[in-house]
C-alpha cells in the first residue's frame, strides 16, 4: 500500500510548481505542510471503504486513483503545520487556495460536492476529468510559475523617468519650451518628465518674476 507525501514523485513539472507553492505560501506567512503527494490502487481501494465497509465519512467517490495516482502525480494535499489545528482554519486553506489558483491549480475548495479544502491538482483549468486521467488522457505539461516581480516606490519612478527621458516636445511647443529654458525657468533636462506639484510651483513663481521684470 503506497500513500506517499514525496513531493519529488509528482511529476516533474507539478513538483516544480508546488515547490513554487510551498514559497508563496511561506512568504505569505502561511505554514504549509504537504501531507499527500501520491497513492496506489489499494490505499485509494481503503479510503474508498471508508464510510461503506468501514466506520466513519466517505471521504472519496473515486473506487481507483485519479491526480493522485502514483502513475500521473498531478495533485498534492496539505494542511496547516500546526499541531492540533491541521484542518481547522477556514481562512488559513482560503488564502492557500487562492495562492495555488493564481498559479494554475485547481482548488478542492471550490468544488461544489465533496469540497477538499487540503486538495490542489493539475487538470488545465479543468479540461481534464478524473476519468480521463484514469485513461491515460494527461494535461499538458504545465507551465511554470514565475514570481511576480513586485517594484518598489523607487524602481516604479526610475522606469517612469527613462521612458520619458525618450520623449520629445511637440513639435507646437518646441518654441515656447525654448523660450522657458532660455528665460531660466526650467534646466531643459527631460522636458517630458512627470512634474511634482512644488516643481510646477517653482517654475510658476520664476515665471511671475520674468514677467514683473
Amino acid at each position: 500500500m503506497l500513500r506517499s507525501r514525496d513531493i519529488g514523485r509528482l511529476r516533474p513539472d507539478v513538483a516544480a510548481n508546488c515547490r513554487a507553492f510551498l514559497a508563496l505560501c511561506a512568504a505569505e506567512g502561511l505554514p504549509v505542510l504537504v501531507t499527500e503527494t501520491v497513492r496506489d490502487l489499494e490505499y485509494q481501494a481503503s479510503l474508498y471503504a471508508q464510510g461503506r465497509t468501514k466506520p466513519g465519512r466517505i471521504v472519496t467517490q473515486q473506487k481507483t486513483p485519479s491526480f493522485h495516482w502514483v502513475k500521473v502525480g498531478l495533485a498534492f494535499d496539505i494542511c496547516k503545520n500546526v499541531k492540533g489545528h491541521e484542518y481547522d482554519d477556514g481562512a488559513f486553506f482560503r488564502r492557500c487556495g487562492a495562492i495555488g489558483k493564481r498559479m494554475g491549480f485547481t482548488w478542492g475548495g471550490d468544488w461544489k460536492s465533496m469540497v477538499d479544502l487540503p486538495h490542489f491538482q493539475w487538470d488545465d483549468g479543468g479540461k481534464f476529468t478524473a476519468a480521463m486521467v484514469r485513461k491515460g488522457r494527461l494535461p499538458r505539461t504545465m507551465p511554470r510559475y514565475e514570481k511576480e516581480e513586485i517594484m518598489t516606490d523607487k524602481e516604479i519612478y526610475d522606469a517612469v523617468q527613462r521612458y520619458t527621458a525618450t520623449l520629445k516636445v511637440p513639435p507646437m511647443m518646441a518654441e515656447e519650451y525654448q523660450r522657458a529654458v532660455d528665460a531660466g525657468i526650467t534646466d531643459g533636462k527631460n522636458p517630458m518628465q512627470l512634474v511634482p506639484k512644488y516643481q510646477a510651483a517653482v517654475m510658476a513663481m520664476r515665471a511671475a518674476k520674468k514677467a514683473a521684470q
